[in-house]
């Protein structure tokens, strides 16, 4: 009995450390585990946040704009008048200018032996009004008076052309004529144009114009007058 007591005894002895061993590491352990956490909590760490650096890069500004170009000098532009032609009212009738009197000559006794009436350098012994000096120069009035042209006839008669024949329309021109002593008109010359239209056609009417001759003393010789043309548009 003593001996099966031994052998009791020795085995419940361990059992009984092991379980006190076993109580006294976990005790340990749960208060090691329990300072950690308490530990933890009032010895938190701040964290310093990153310091972040920003660097901004540029590129190098663009050259200037070129200067302009020279401006151009503008010439002025010319700008030509029209020339208006200025033609007569229809109603109106545009009487030619009268020329200023010519200075009276210094009376001449003349020469000795000639006639009276005569004219400055002429032949002793002449005809007045002769063709040794020319024809001579007589009025309008005096030189229609000579004129026997049928002014009927469209041969001779001046007109108007297409352009110009409208209604009231008047054109006129003066004209210095020169007569042969046959009565034939030996030439035409413009004093006072009429118009472009019709100065050489009425001219060369003029031109066909038969004259009685005019005499002097008698006897025929030249002689130029003005003549004043009027034509009146008849449409």
């Amino acid at each position: 009995m003593a001996f099966e007591n031994f052998l009791t005894q020795d085995k419940s002895a361990p059992t009984k450390w092991r379980r006190i061993t076993y109580s006294l590491s976990l005790g340990l352990h749960a208060a090691l585990l329990v300072a950690g956490a308490i530990y933890s909590f009032w010895h938190v760490e701040e964290l310093s946040p990153p310091s972040v650096s920003v660097t901004f890069l540029a590129g190098a500004p663009p050259p200037p704009p070129p200067p302009p170009p020279p401006k151009r000098k503008k010439t002025p532009t010319v700008i030509k008048k029209p020339v208006e032609v200025v033609q007569p009212r229809p109603s109106q009738i545009v009487q030619p200018k009268e020329k200023p009197p010519e200075p009276e000559e210094e009376e001449d006794d003349g020469e000795e032996g000639g006639v009276e009436g005569g004219v400055a350098g002429g032949v002793v012994g002449g005809i007045i009004g002769g063709t040794g000096s020319g024809p001579v120069n007589v009025a309008p009035n005096i030189g229609a008076n000579q004129n026997i042209t049928d002014m009927n006839d469209p041969r001779y008669r001046p007109s108007l052309p297409a352009a110009l024949n409208r209604g009231g329309m008047v054109v006129w021109g003066l004209f210095k004529l020169c007569v042969s002593v046959q009565g034939g008109v030996t030439s035409v010359q413009a004093l006072k144009p009429a118009d472009p239209l019709v100065d050489q056609d009425w001219i060369a009417k003029i031109k066909l114009w038969k004259y009685k001759p005019y005499t002097v003393n008698g006897r025929p010789v030249p002689f130029c007058t003005n003549v004043r043309v009027q034509v009146t548009a008849t449409n």
